[in-house]
């Protein structure tokens, strides 16, 4: 069990990790990136994500004393007076929880969803351009209560450790498996073709069946594009199938929200597989 380590001053120089906190100098040579709020603290605890330390306030302190406890040794605990973390961070969306975590040497293709592969039933929701990186943490959120078993991201989609990611996940980043591959759209064509995966694209427009229609298997990709331009056409040529959500307003242009789209198409899969 690490100790915890009080802070009595704000300009204590073992903090000066946590001043002006900015994912890019973070992701810099040190390879680190922001952890907050006590809910996502305690999934990052939770999981196999390696820390490089944490800073708390009191109250903080206390309610995650339990995930503390199995802090290991050589990680700084730091904990401050209540209401400090403002000051010190110079942002407030903290909740009086931070901490830095280490960024894990990326592995090659899909060697972090091998555990998931192995499974009989799987369901992998893929994204391919998608930046925004409030979509980019509502498609993990949306992963982990939907049952999506990982997620896979093209080379273009955002970095799902960026703070504001990280939060609008609930640190789902930390407990869905997610493989970032640098070959697209190949990767999906080895998943189709080495592992038997039916691939359907989330897409309006000529051609696509609504999404009713959606075929269940026992191993699913379920691809989602960017806003705007949605999936490429290279992509799209490699789905079994291309479904769209109907909308309500009988407009060939209207459509929802990427991440908006993710939920309803994984909860229509799950519910087409208990059927």
């Amino acid at each position: 069990m690490s100790q915890l380590i009080p802070i009595t001053e704000i300009n204590d120089e073992r903090l000066a990790d946590y001043r002006d906190l900015r994912d890019a100098d973070l992701r810099g040579a040190r390879k680190l990136f922001t952890v907050e709020s006590p809910r996502v603290l305690e999934r990052f605890l939770g999981s196999e994500w390696p820390i490089e330390s944490i800073l708390v306030e009191h109250d903080v302190a206390q309610t995650l004393s339990s995930s503390l406890q199995h802090v290991d040794d050589d990680v700084p605990v730091y904990v401050a007076d209540n209401g400090a973390l403002r000051a010190i961070s110079g942002y407030g969306f903290h909740g009086g929880a931070l901490a830095l975590g280490r960024r894990n040497p990326k592995p090659s293709g899909l060697k972090p969803l091998d555990n998931v592969l192995a499974k009989n039933t799987v369901t992998l929701l893929a994204a391919e351009g998608v930046v925004h990186v409030d979509n980019m943490g509502s498609l993990f959120r949306n992963a982990a209560c939907l049952g999506a078993d990982g997620v896979l991201l093209s080379p273009t989609c955002a970095d799902p450790l960026f703070r504001k990611t990280v939060r609008i996940s609930t640190g789902r980043v930390f407990t869905v498996p997610w493989a970032h591959c640098e070959t697209w759209p190949q990767t999906i064509q080895e998943l189709q073709s080495d592992h038997g995966f039916h691939v359907v694209a989330l897409e309006s427009g000529v051609g696509a069946a609504p999404l009713h229609q959606l075929t269940p298997t026992d191993r699913t990709i379920m691809l989602v594009g960017a806003e705007g331009a949605g999936l490429s056409q290279e992509t799209l040529a490699l789905c079994n199938q291309v479904l769209e959500i109907p909308t309500c307003t009988g407009s060939e242009a209207a459509s929802v929200n990427v991440a908006v789209a993710s939920a309803i198409g994984l909860y229509e899969l799950g519910r087409s597989r208990r059927c």
